[in-house]
């Protein structure tokens, strides 16, 4: 449990970082992008199969 909390504490300090706000930024928008890609093949299935 203590490693844990240590890697925790990790996770905190680097998210403190300039790096770490650039990097959530691209991945925020890449799950964006992978969500959206999501819907619009299945609106597509959706209207090929109907």
């Amino acid at each position: 449990m203590k490693n844990f909390f240590g890697y925790v504490q990790t996770l905190k300090n680097y998210l403190r970082t300039p790096k770490a706000r650039h990097d959530l930024k691209d991945y925020a928008r890449a799950v964006c992008m992978i969500f959206l890609t999501a819907i619009i093949i299945f609106i597509l299935i959706r209207r090929l199969t109907t």
